[in-house]
């Protein structure tokens, strides 16, 4: 298994809150085969869930009993060394206090993968998400249950990576292209501030030293144009640039990973902000010394643009997580993830917050899972309203087709 090494980001989330990316290690889909070569793979999962702070309130916290359904479909297509992907999904969640807190998020993802020769690869992604903020997240953070509205926000990501070279050869030199958008829907006298375009262009220098490992230099911008200024206001656009040396490995069937360092320069236009240079960096390590056990490593330092107030956040997160196959039928999983927030500019806030799962999962048969998890969240910060405490306990039942023979 080859961590690329612009996965990380993603990892984490997957990680910190929505579980193990081995969870269904032992699920094995099953899938319907059209005519003309495509696989469709079919998903349903159920769950309840109840949060004792669902507003993130420092005090006078406010249950909740949730309930869950996510339908998803994907299809692939694959010729050869090419393949196509679509990937289509809903989260729908009822509320048993407020019918105001329902609601129905739709994702769509799709991506194309051409080897042109042994020499030229090309890989082409693009996703499409309806989503809504969790209460007192967001444009809502420290507002606790004040707002009787879901922010409601929509965004657009294209990423185009080309690469050069036969993965045989000593060296191979890859190029990345990128846009991202997001836009908020509601709340429009304060969000329409919020809502930005991020273009990415890059460049990745690849040298092969060992067998299955390879060291690379990383050089990207990022540039972040927000379409509205606020009357009186600051700008907030920037040119955010990295230089970053690395490596990637899977030396051994035990140990696979990536693993990059280097400089950040983030660049505001105004000279009312205050700009970042520094260390930046990334890492992602599986060990996996048997296999049915495997222990997840990842971190990230950088400096990212705050939603609400500052200039930029100096981010750190620490992450690991431990996967478990008890037998055939039973797994487990336990992660720790702790995350550090310093904001500069006229807030002089930090934030510290520690998250923990532990989870089961029992097959049930060839067409369903059981899963069991419990979320401890503890946030800690030098402004009082923004602390808070949160337990989650919560049960899925994931439903699949009987896999292909």
């Amino acid at each position: 298994m080859k961590m690329p090494t612009n996965t990380i980001a993603p990892c984490l989330l997957v990680v910190c809150i929505g579980g193990s990316p081995y969870a269904m290690a032992n699920l094995k889909p099953g899938s319907i085969i059209t005519k003309d070569g495509a696989e469709i793979t079919p998903t349903l999962q159920t769950g309840v869930s109840t949060n004792n702070n669902f507003f993130r309130t420092p005090t006078n916290e406010e249950s909740r009993l949730i309930w869950n359904i996510s339908p998803n479909i994907s299809a692939v297509i694959e010729d050869g060394p090419d393949n196509y992907k679509l990937n289509v999904g809903t989260i729908t969640s009822f509320h048993n206090k407020d019918t105001t807190d329902n609601f129905t998020q739709v994702t769509t993802a799709a991506s194309v993968h051409k080897e042109f020769t042994q020499q030229h690869r090309l890989d082409i992604k693009g996703d499409a998400d309806w989503l809504y903020e969790p209460r007192g997240s967001g444009l809502t953070e420290g507002l606790g249950g004040i707002v009787n509205e879901l922010v409601k926000y929509q965004q657009q990501n294209v990423t185009t990576h080309y690469e050069y070279g036969a993965k045989s050869s000593k060296a191979q030199v890859a190029l990345i292209a990128g846009f991202f958008n997001k836009k908020y829907q509601n709340f429009r006298p304060v969000s329409q501030y919020r809502d930005y375009d991020k273009t990415l262009v890059g460049i990745t220098g690849y040298y092969n030293t060992l067998a299955a490992t390879r060291t690379f230099l990383e050089l990207t911008q990022e540039k972040y144009r927000y379409d509205v200024l606020q009357a009186n206001g600051i700008s907030r656009d920037s040119d955010d640039r990295k230089i970053l040396l690395g490596i990637e490995w899977e030396a051994t069937a035990v140990t696979s990973g990536t693993f990059k360092v280097g400089y950040q320069d983030k660049d505001f236009f105004s000279d009312l902000r205050e700009d970042f240079t520094g260390l930046s960096w990334e890492a992602a390590v599986l060990w996996q010394p048997l296999t049915y056990s495997s222990l997840q490593f990842l971190t990230s330092r950088s400096a990212k643009d705050p939603l609400v107030a500052g200039d930029y956040i100096k981010e750190s997160v620490y992450n690991i997580t431990w996967d478990h196959n008890w037998s055939n039928y039973f797994s487990s999983l336990a992660s720790l993830n702790y995350a550090d927030e310093q904001y500069t500019g006229d807030v002089g806030r930090q934030d510290k917050t520690t998250a923990a799962r532990l989870g089961l999962n029992y097959l049930v048969s060839n067409f369903g899972m059981v899963s069991s998890y419990v979320d401890f969240i503890d946030k800690n910060s030098n402004q009082n309203t923004i602390e808070y405490d949160r337990v989650i306990v919560g049960i899925n039942f994931t439903f699949v087709l009987k896999a292909n023979r």
